[in-house]
C-alpha cells in the first residue's frame, strides 16, 4: 500500500498506546435510557460492522443517542432482539462534525427481509403495522438528506476500553450520517422524489397511504446547508444512519505507525449488511442480476461485474486491489483508471485515491495541482483524509499557492471528520503557534487525545509528554510513565520514548542502562526496515544509537530537516523538550555547537533528559 508521506513531524516522543488514550480532564458521565425494543420477531444481524438507519426510533430515543455522543463515544448491544443503545455505558472520546455536500436519497424497502435488515431497532414494529401487506400492495418509502457526518477518531475498540455498566455491550458508534428525514408507509410501485416523501406536492395516491409516518427535520432548511460550516443549519441535525463497529474481545487493535495513503476498505459497502444481503440503492437487499451493488473487498470477479454495471464503490474497491495486489496482479495504471472512473461518477473515495496517486506519480504522471483539486473534491463528499490532504499541501504551498489559513481550516475539517492524524498535527501546531494559530496548551491536549485514541503514535507521546510537564493538563508523571510504558509495548516505534527515559532516572523510572540501549535499537531498526525513518521517535533512536554507541546508522536527512524546521517552532513557542529534541537532532547531523546550545536551554526550561544530556562530554 502507499504511503502518506504529506503527515507533521510532531513532538519528539513517537508512541503508541494500547486501547487509546485515558481521559485526565473527562468527568464521570451518566448515560442515555435505554430504548424500548419489541423483542417479538428477531431481526437480521450484521457481524462486524453496519450502517443501520435509525429513522424508525422514536424521538426521545433519537434524543437519548445525541446526549450519549455528547457525553463520550456511544456504545449498543445488537443482537437478534435488536439494537438499543446501553445506559451508563461509553468509551472516553469525542465526535467532530464534517459537512459534506448536501445529498437526496429516496430509499424503498418492500419486504419484511428489508426492514428487518435496513431497520434493526424499531423495524418489528412497522411489520406489526403493516403484516402481510408489506410487499404485496405496500412499501416503505424513506427520504434522507445528508448534510454532514459526526465522527470519533476511534476505529476499533475493546471491551477493554468501556467505562460503566456495559452488560450486553458488542458495538460502539463509530459515527452517524446528519441531516433531516421523513418515513411514510405508501401503495407499491409509485414513483416518488424525496420532496414528495417530505409532504412538498404530494400525489392524490400518496396521500391516501399514510399509515405510518415520522418527520425530522426541514427539506429547505438542509437545502441551505454548506459543506464548508461547523455544524449542521437549525432544522436539519437529526441522526440518520448509524456507522457500528463491533468490539473487539481482547485488546485494542494495533496498527501500523504510519497510516496508508489509499486506505482499502477493510469492510466494503457489501460488509456492512447481514450475510445473504448487498448494498444497493442505499440498503441492504436480496441481489438481484439487474441491480448493480457494492462489491465484497478481495471478490475480485463480482467487483468487476459490478463495477461494469455502474457501482462506483466497486470500482473504487477493485482499484484499491490493483494497488494492493490482492487477487490481481499489481497495477498501478489500472487502479488509477479505476479511481478515475469512480470519481468521474461522483465517488468521494474514488477522487481521494486518485489524488494519492496523481501526488505521488504512482501510475499516472505526478500532478500535485491536480491532486490538491481532487481532495478538496472528496473533502465535500465528506472524506476526512481529502480534507487533511488538501490542508497539508495549502499550509505548505505543494501544487497550490500557500495559504496558512485555508490550510489549517482544511485540517480542522479532517480531523473532525474522523481523520487522527489531522487532530495529531493541529495538536503540535496549536501547542507551538504554527500556520498563524494561536498557542492553546488545554486545546492541544485535546487533540492530542483524540489523535490518540485513533492509534497514532505520536498523539499520544504527545499527550503524555503534556501530562508529564502539566501543559495544559494536570501534571502527573505516574499516568505519563504509564502512558510511555504501554505505548512502547504497543509498537516498537514508540520505544525511542522508553529507551530515553531508562538512561536516567526521569519520569518516576528506575535507570537501566541495557535495557535503554536495547529499546533505542528496537525502535531504530524499524526505520532500516523501511528504507527511512518514518517518525520522529525513529529518527532520535538512529541518532542517539550512532553517538552514544557508536552505531553507523543512517539518518534520514529529510526527516531531519523537517524536525527541525517543526521543533524550532515549538521550543521557541516553550516546549523545552523539543529545544532538547532538537539539540539531539543537530547533534546528529554535526552541529554540535549549535546542539550544545538547545540542549542546555532544554535544561534551563525544566526538562531533565537536556540537563543528564549536558553533563555528556560532546555536549558539555
Amino acid at each position: 500500500m502507499l504511503r502518506d508521506k504529506y503527515h507533521l513531524l510532531t513532538l519528539p516522543l513517537a508512541a503508541l498506546f494500547l486501547g487509546g488514550c485515558p481521559d485526565p480532564n473527562r468527568p464521570g458521565a451518566s448515560g442515555p435510557s435505554v430504548a424500548d425494543i419489541r423483542k417479538s420477531e428477531a431481526v437480521y444481524v450484521i457481524e462486524a460492522k453496519g450502517h443501520p438507519l435509525i429513522v424508525d426510533w422514536q424521538p426521545e430515543h433519537r434524543g437519548d443517542l445525541e446526549v450519549a455522543m455528547r457525553e463520550g463515544v456511544a456504545v449498543v448491544g445488537y443482537d437478534a432482539n435488536g439494537l438499543r443503545l446501553l445506559k451508563d455505558c461509553h468509551i472516553d472520546g469525542s465526535y467532530g462534525f464534517i459537512g459534506v455536500n448536501t445529498k437526496e436519497q429516496l430509499i424503498k424497502l418492500q419486504s419484511a427481509d428489508e426492514v428487518k435488515a435496513n431497520l434493526p431497532a424499531g423495524g418489528i414494529g412497522i411489520l406489526a403495522s403493516l403484516g402481510a401487506e408489506l410487499g404485496k400492495s405496500s412499501e416503505i418509502d424513506i427520504a434522507i438528506i445528508m448534510v454532514g457526518k459526526k465522527k470519533t477518531t476511534w476505529a476499533n475498540a475493546s471491551r477493554k476500553d468501556l467505562k460503566g455498566s456495559c452488560a450486553g455491550a458488542s458495538h460502539f458508534v463509530r459515527g452517524a450520517t446528519i441531516g433531516a428525514f421523513a418515513l411514510r408507509s405508501a401503495a407499491k410501485g409509485q414513483a416518488r422524489t424525496a420532496a414528495e416523501v417530505f409532504g412538498a406536492g404530494v400525489s392524490a395516491s400518496f396521500k391516501d397511504s399514510k399509515q405510518l409516518q415520522s418527520i425530522d427535520g426541514a427539506l429547505e432548511a438542509c437545502r441551505q446547508a454548506s459543506p464548508d460550516a461547523n455544524g449542521p443549519p437549525p432544522q436539519c441535525g437529526a441522526l440518520l444512519r448509524l456507522e457500528l463497529v463491533r468490539l473487539d474481545e481482547g485488546a485494542s487493535t494495533k496498527p501500523a505507525a504510519d497510516k496508508p495513503a489509499i486506505e482499502a476498505k477493510l469492510t466494503s459497502e457489501a460488509e456492512v449488511c447481514p450475510q445473504g444481503f448487498v448494498f444497493a440503492e442505499g440498503k441492504c437487499t436480496k441481489p438481484t442480476a439487474d441491480l448493480p451493488h457494492a462489491c465484497k473487498l478481495g471478490d475480485v470477479r463480482d467487483c468487476s461485474v459490478q463495477c461494469e454495471r455502474g457501482s462506483m464503490e466497486s470500482c473504487d474497491t477493485l482499484g484499491n486491489m490493483f494497488v494492493s495486489g490482492q487477487g490481481v496482479s499489481a497495477s498501478a495504471t489500472e487502479a488509477v483508471k479505476l479511481f478515475a472512473k469512480a470519481c468521474q461518477g461522483g465517488l468521494g473515495n474514488g477522487c481521494y485515491n486518485l489524488g494519492v496517486m496523481l501526488q505521488n506519480g504512482n501510475g499516472v504522471a505526478k500532478d500535485e495541482g491536480k491532486a490538491v483539486q481532487l481532495y478538496a473534491a472528496a473533502c465535500k463528499d465528506g472524506v476526512a483524509m481529502g480534507c487533511s490532504n488538501a490542508g497539508r499541501s495549502t499550509l505548505w504551498g505543494m501544487g497550490v499557492n500557500k495559504d496558512a489559513a485555508l490550510g489549517v481550516k482544511l485540517l480542522e475539517l479532517g480531523c473532525n471528520g474522523g481523520d487522527e492524524h489531522a487532530c495529531s498535527d493541529l495538536g503540535v501546531m496549536m501547542l507551538g503557534g504554527i500556520g498563524g494559530l494561536t498557542q492553546d496548551e488545554r486545546k492541544s491536549v485535546q487533540l492530542f487525545k483524540r489523535a490518540c485514541d485513533g492509534n497514532v503514535p505520536t498523539g499520544c507521546t504527545n499527550l503524555a509528554y503534556m501530562v508529564e510537564f502539566g501543559r495544559g493538563v494536570q501534571k502527573n508523571a505516574a499516568l505519563a510513565a504509564e502512558i510511555y510504558s504501554r505505548a512502547c509495548d504497543a509498537h516498537p516505534s514508540a520505544c525511542a520514548v522508553q529507551g530515553i527515559a531508562l538512561m536516567y532516572d526521569l519520569g518516576g523510572r528506575k535507570k537501566d542502562s541495557k535495557r535503554s540501549g536495547a529499546e533505542l535499537q528496537k525502535a531504530c531498526e524499524l526505520s532500516v526496515k523501511a528504507g527511512a525513518a518514518s517518525n520522529s521517535g525513529e529518527l532520535l533512536a538512529c541518532i542517539l544509537r550512532n553517538e552514544l554507541y557508536g552505531d553507523k546508522y543512517k539518518v534520514d536527512m529529510q526527516m531531519a530537516d523537517g524536525a527541525v524546521q517543526t521543533w524550532a517552532e515549538t521550543c521557541k513557542a516553550g516546549t523545552a523538550r523539543d529545544c532538547t529534541g532538537l539539540g539531539v537532532v543537530l547533534w546528529g547531523v554535526g552541529k554540535r555547537e549549535e546542539a550544545k546550545k538547545l540542549v542546555k536551554l532544554g535544561c534551563s526550561m525544566g526538562d531533565a533528559w537536556g540537563c543528564e544530556l549536558a553533563k555528556l562530554g560532546p555536549l558539555r
